[in-house]
């Protein structure tokens, strides 16, 4: 086994959760190059990841603005050429991990003529819009669907797995220097979503915050592409910060102490940075069940089928629990 190919073109939290299967195969290959397919959004994830050896970005044909190159002509030179290279590296093994059939994924993976490909088919998939596997099918966390497809892996133990990212150095300073010294529990409220029935309106983050306040010191996460205008958080008491990339955000988050996030990407990062989490799900198993924070203390809340159910005393009682816990501020 010299060369692996994983391919996770989809989101940031889902790449996080494939972190474990490539520790995993680097452990049981250690002399083999893993390789990830990615794209422009989530493949920063992997920065300085130890188990992995390099990092293609993938090029959509239909997408084709969210391609690094923006444009037509662009798109065809450049997933020709990204075709080209993969083939040339001769890879032993393609693992898409992807719990259910990654249509993308699967379609580009067939052009690279690799002997050895895995990917779930209509047997062993898990699809949450389907009403037969949701009452069929058992229910697994999305970590563990790569693993279902290399048995030469030993058997894991869902909840002894680690999620794995490397906050930059200088960007930690850097996000140090601005957040400042503390001498309560810093609390991280992510506060967007770009998924409309995970979104907890203002007026119930602003009301967490205030009843927050006098416990630990609130900071909220803000993405700088919220549809919601950045003044609606001038009421607020809290430090308000922006960070413009992903490797600021992972920065930044390991100074925190506790997440506090509707059910996105926030929530894996936080749980690869061994931070404790106040999770918003929607009250649907097939979501809290296949998604959960993995490796790190945590409190789900959830109300309904959609998380803005959730009210502001039930997240601060989930918060207040871990307060309770005893957390040392961390330098």
């Amino acid at each position: 086994m010299k060369r692996i190919l994983v391919i996770r073109i989809d989101f940031l939290g889902d790449m996080v959760c494939t972190t474990p299967l490539l520790h995993a195969l680097k452990r049981k290959w250690p002399a083999a190059e893993i390789h990830v397919l990615a794209n422009k959004a989530n493949r920063a994830v992997l920065d300085a990841n130890p188990d992995v050896s390099a990092v293609h970005t993938y090029v959509y044909s239909k997408h084709v603005e969210r391609n690094a190159r923006p444009g037509l002509l662009n798109m065809i030179i450049d997933r020709l050429a990204l075709i080209w290279r993969l083939r040339r590296l001769r890879f032993d093994l393609l693992i898409v991990p992807n719990g259910g059939m990654h249509k993308n994924s699967i379609q580009f993976a067939r052009q690279l003529k690799i002997r050895d490909c895995r990917w779930h088919d209509v047997e062993t998939e898990f699809d949450d819009r389907k009403p037969e596997h949701r009452t069929s099918r058992p229910m697994q966390h999305e970590a563990l669907s790569g693993f279902r497809l290399v048995p030469e892996l030993e058997p894991v133990d869902v909840e002894a797995l680690k999620l794995y990212v490397y906050p930059d150095g200088g960007l930690r300073e850097k996000w140090r220097a601005v957040l400042g010294e503390r001498t309560k529990p810093r609390a991280g409220l992510f506060v967007s979503n770009k998924a409309e029935q995970r979104r907890w309106p203002v007026d119930q983050w602003l009301q967490l915050s205030r009843m927050l306040g006098h416990r630990a010191e609130v900071v909220i996460f803000r993405d700088p592409t919220d549809h919601v205008a950045s003044t609606a958080w001038t009421a607020s008491a809290a430090r308000v910060v922006e960070p413009p990339t992903v490797a600021d955000v992972v920065a930044a988050m390991s100074l925190l102490d506790i997440v506090v996030s509707a059910d996105s990407a926030p929530v894996h990062l936080a749980a690869a940075l061994n931070l404790r989490v106040v999770a918003f799900f929607e009250d649907r198993p097939e979501k809290y069940l296949r998604w959960y924070p993995l490796g790190t203390r945590h409190v789900l809340v959830r109300a309904g089928a959609r998380v803005d159910a959730i009210t502001a005393e039930a997240a601060a009682a989930a918060v207040d629990q871990l307060l309770e816990e005893n957390i040392p501020v961390s330098q």
